[in-house]
């Protein structure tokens, strides 16, 4: 498995990660008789690896059809976020439609996947980084005026560093649904396996697994 930072479904702890995405891996190798080996490297990197056959999965995926080109998602996703935007407190309720976006930097994390009306806007003026702690802060460092970020992951960010009284949500939301998805590359012999690791996710999911374990990083989650 692939993976960075993305608190609170993977962070880091020195050589080993804790978090989400980890329970859940951990649960899905006993699932199937499989020993889990987790590789640190760059969002980007792990999607290259993906292509190539470097590794053999990542979670926190969310669809896209270019990655779809080398990477089978399973079915079911295990976790539903929205996309939301970010300003300095005071500052977003001039944010209330797309096209206010428009006389701002906007903070993203190169190769995510928000919606598709603002992964294809060229018109923009986009500041890419390399992790959501990144855009907080320089969110917070008045880099740039607005953040995109989903929000399952940047309210906890928001909320663990003290910020939630110097950062707020923009009444605009594109009113997405942001799936999370385990990602299988083509080129694993996982590949062959996609059925079962289908199976494994449904189950969990059904069971309500995923929502005990995310009670332990959020308390409640919806």
């Amino acid at each position: 498995m692939a993976t960075d930072d993305w608190p609170p479904f993977r962070i880091s702890e020195g050589d080993t990660f804790i978090g989400l995405d980890l329970d859940l891996m951990d649960e899905v190798a006993r699932r199937t008789e499989a020993e889990l080996r987790i590789a640190k490297m760059p969002w980007g990197r792990a999607l290259t690896e993906m292509q190539g056959g470097g590794v053999d999965v990542m979670t926190g995926l969310a669809f896209r059809p270019d990655r779809a080109e080398y990477i089978a998602y399973t079915d079911t996703p295990y976790f539903r976020c929205t996309t939301a935007f970010y300003t300095i407190k005071g500052q977003a309720d001039k944010i209330r439609s797309y096209e206010d976006l428009a006389p701002y930097q906007v903070g993203y994390v190169l190769h995510s996947a928000y919606f598709e009306r603002f992964d294809k806007d060229r018109s923009l003026d986009k500041v890419g980084v390399a992790q959501e702690q990144i855009l907080i802060d320089m969110l917070m460092k008045k880099r740039f005026g607005i953040m995109i970020g989903t929000d399952c992951q940047v309210d906890y960010l928001i909320k663990r560093q003290g910020f939630a009284d110097k950062i707020e949500k923009a009444p605009y939301n594109p009113g997405n649904s942001v799936d999370l998805y385990l990602g299988v590359s083509k080129k694993s012999g996982w590949a062959a396996k996609l059925d079962e690791l289908n199976r494994v996710i449904k189950e969990l999911v059904d069971e309500g697994f995923i929502d005990k374990i995310a009670e332990d990083y959020y308390g409640t989650h919806s």
